[in-house]
């Protein structure tokens, strides 16, 4: 059901303990590591369980450079150095999103207790045989290669392993590891987390439903402060006129289309001092956005982009991505078929290209497209003609998507490719839905879920430690 494979997607990635832009920060510099001593492994004592429910309490011991093994999972060891490294990965991400970083002792126990954790999960994931895709690890790839500004993938890598040879394939491997972590997640939540027909039916009974009829936005958010150079912190007109001229450049910016808040906020952070602050704030009822410019957003439709607003702490620019709620939902459907011709070991790109393209001519020429599909598409649907009944928006890949929505109906695309092949695509139907007694369930069942998964999470990560062997060296 697409409700539980969002709404699972959305948790597990949230529950994943480490994180990319960490490991990232610290392998390519962003920011200045603290060096800090490693931990010293005690050779009169150690505390040995095969049930280890509680904190880890190893701390670094001050003073001595020594390597050696600071735990035992399983058949696996976590070495000082890892743990060091892990640790300094932390407060560089701390220090950079200027949060707190707790005391030593404090800092070493809790990532001891998530690479002890982390290390159960991967485990278990190698038992399983469960594999990131390599699709989405080249996207989350490319997505930190466009935060670095590396012209390609390929440029990223050329960039980081200059800098510390190794670091791209370390990288790559983190990713990968934490994709099939989530993976793993998602597996066991939906075995663990039930919610029934009835759940719902009462959940919809209650007052809590009358959340599900208000309008939530979901954001991008990007900030522009002043600078202020005088003894006081008075800020100047001409200040604030340099600040609201960034605004302007980052509005125009999300304007484009497919524009990338990162790329953006780099691009004007080029001409400006003061640190630029931005990022998807998430969806959000209008009772919790900010009080100054909550009338701003809930005034924008989806894809539009504010004007410039300015508050005492800077000047802001809303772009309004995605809104849903509020009362009746009415969503647009293609009734489509496709014709799908895949490469195979026994058919090369060429030769799926040629035959996509000779499909292509007897269309022109008149032939039947159900009958085309039946006969030669590569996929489930060509028993049924090619036809993927009414399909809604977001539910196929996005180049998919866009030829099914620039397609007339009653007429078929132009040869085009995804990940899965070519396809020629024709749309018999187009209607406007009303689904909002499906979105409202779906809504409910996706609160319901949010509610139970995190302590359903918890139990199984307990779970997993009780089964365990862990031995901890301090």
């Amino acid at each position: 059901m697409l409700w539980l494979k969002d709404a699972l997607k959305e948790f597990c990635m949230k529950s994943i303990r480490f994180n990319h832009a960490a490991l990232r920060l610290a392998m390519m510099g962003g920011v200045a590591l603290t060096q800090l001593t490693l931990p010293q492994v005690s050779q009169a004592a150690d505390t040995t369980t095969t049930n280890n429910n509680s904190a880890v309490t190893a701390a670094p011991a001050q003073g001595q450079l020594i390597d050696g093994v600071i735990a035992v999972v399983n058949d696996n060891a976590i070495l000082n150095s890892e743990l060091e490294q892990a640790v300094a990965q932390a407060v560089a991400q701390l220090r950079a999103s200027k949060q707190p970083v707790p005391p030593a002792q404090q800092m070493y126990s809790q990532v001891l207790n998530q690479m002890i954790t982390r290390q159960l999960q991967l485990d278990l994931v190698k038992r399983q045989g469960l594999n990131a895709d390599d699709n989405q690890v080249n996207n989350a790839l490319s997505n930190i290669a466009k935060q670095n500004s590396a012209a390609s993938l390929a440029d990223f890598q050329q960039k980081v392993d200059k800098t510390r040879p190794g670091t791209y394939q370390a990288l790559r491997q983190q990713i990968s590891d934490d994709l099939a972590i989530q993976a793993l997640q998602q597996q066991q939540m939906a075995r663990r987390v039930r919610i029934t027909d009835q759940d719902v039916d009462m959940f919809l009974r209650s007052p809590e439903s009358n959340a599900l009829d208000e309008s939530q936005y979901r954001t991008l958010h990007v900030r522009v402060p002043y600078s202020s150079s005088t003894a006081t912190g008075a800020i100047t007109d001409k200040q604030k006129q340099q600040a609201l001229n960034i605004a302007r450049q980052i509005a125009d910016g999300l304007r484009a289309d497919n524009a990338d808040l990162n790329s953006v906020i780099e691009k004007a952070q080029l001409n400006y001092a003061p640190q630029i602050q931005g990022g998807d704030m998430g969806f959000h009822v209008a009772k919790d956005l900010p009080t100054e410019i909550s009338k701003d957003i809930t005034a924008l439709q989806v894809g539009q982009v504010s004007q410039p607003l300015v508050t005492p702490e800077g000047v802001n620019v809303i772009k309004l991505i995605d809104k849903k709620g509020g009362g009746q939902q009415v969503i647009d459907q293609w009734s489509t078929r496709h014709i799908l011709i895949s490469p195979s070991p026994s058919l090369s790109p060429e030769m799926a290209k040629q035959q996509i393209d000779s499909i292509y001519q007897q269309l022109q020429q008149g032939a039947d497209f159900a009958t085309l599909a039946a006969t030669y598409s590569k996929d489930g649907s060509a028993a049924n003609g090619g036809s993927l009944g009414w399909v809604t928006e977001g539910e196929m890949v996005p180049q998919f998507e866009a030829v099914m929505k620039n397609t007339p109906v009653n007429d078929f695309s132009t040869p085009f490719q995804t990940q899965f092949g070519w396809h020629i695509l024709k749309v018999d139907a187009q209607r406007k839905q009303d689904v909002t007694d499906t979105y409202r369930r779906n809504m409910a069942r996706e609160l319901l879920y949010q509610r139970m998964a995190p302590q359903a999470l918890e139990d199984w990560l307990q779970e997993l430690r009780a089964q365990a062997y862990i031995k901890i060296n301090q």
